[in-house]
């Protein structure tokens, strides 16, 4: 009898939700293969990699794509980021569960995917102010971005393409890419980087560094905008 499938966790689930049907896909920090094991067995990829740097992940990846029967499907590899995934390989990549400065500098060292066929789903886990401001100067447009709750804690995922040209962007843009403030996870991560803006405006401050304090003021300045908008819409 087939072992039922698992179900992926919140900020997983976004991620498979951004692969396009009938691609194929790579999974770049894969841990435990969960994610294109999921697509392949929904039958919404063709293929799927799945890649890690480090033996004792990838061998649990192998496990669980064998559990799931994803032979043919889903191929483990190692790969100290995309360096062994080839571009013929991957029309989707996901870059998931690592800090942004990680994210930025597997971008930077795959010149393949300077390419805008090629879709990338990107949920860094910290430093995704540094990630966004890379990919603007670099060339790449985030098409769509939304917050998601997961453990007590609220991450974005970007969905991101390379169209070459760089992006002008406001005081606000590195700490919240293109979130708006519709949905209620999104107001809730604009919330956090406001508080987080303030302090840091405060602490400036106090140390006589006043652009940068009147920079984080601008920032936090526009989030606030976008949340009294909401509020004035009857959103809570």
């Amino acid at each position: 009898m087939p072992r039922p499938l698992f179900t992926l966790e919140p900020r997983l689930q976004l991620c498979a939700d951004w692969v396009r049907p009938g691609v194929k896909m790579a999974d770049i920090g894969t841990d435990h293969g969960y994610l294109p094991i999921w697509l392949a067995k929904q039958g919404k990829i063709s293929h799927g990699i799945a890649a890690d740097i480090a033996l004792a992940p990838l061998r649990a990846a192998q496990r669980n794509i064998d559990r799931y029967h994803a032979q043919g499907l889903v191929h483990a590899r190692l790969s100290d980021g995309l360096a062994q995934v080839f571009p013929h390989e991957a029309d989707d990549v996901v870059i998931a569960g690592m800090g942004g400065e990680n994210i930025r500098e597997i971008i930077r060292a795959a010149a393949w995917l300077r390419n805008p066929e090629k879709h990338l789903i990107l949920q860094p886990m910290s430093s995704a102010e540094d990630l966004r401001l890379y990919l603007a100067q670099a060339g790449f447009f985030i098409e769509r971005e939304q917050a998601v709750a997961e453990k007590k804690h609220i991450y974005s995922v970007l969905l991101v393409r390379y169209l070459g040209a760089v992006e002008v962007f406001s005081a606000a843009y590195p700490y919240i890419g293109r979130l708006d403030a519709a949905a209620a996870e999104n107001r809730a991560y604009l919330r956090q980087k406001l508080a987080g803006l303030r302090k840091m405006e405060t602490g400036a401050r106090c140390a006589g560094k006043t652009a940068e304090a009147e920079q984080y003021a601008a920032a936090g300045a526009e989030i606030a905008a976008l949340l009294e908008s909401a509020e004035g819409n009857g959103e809570a």
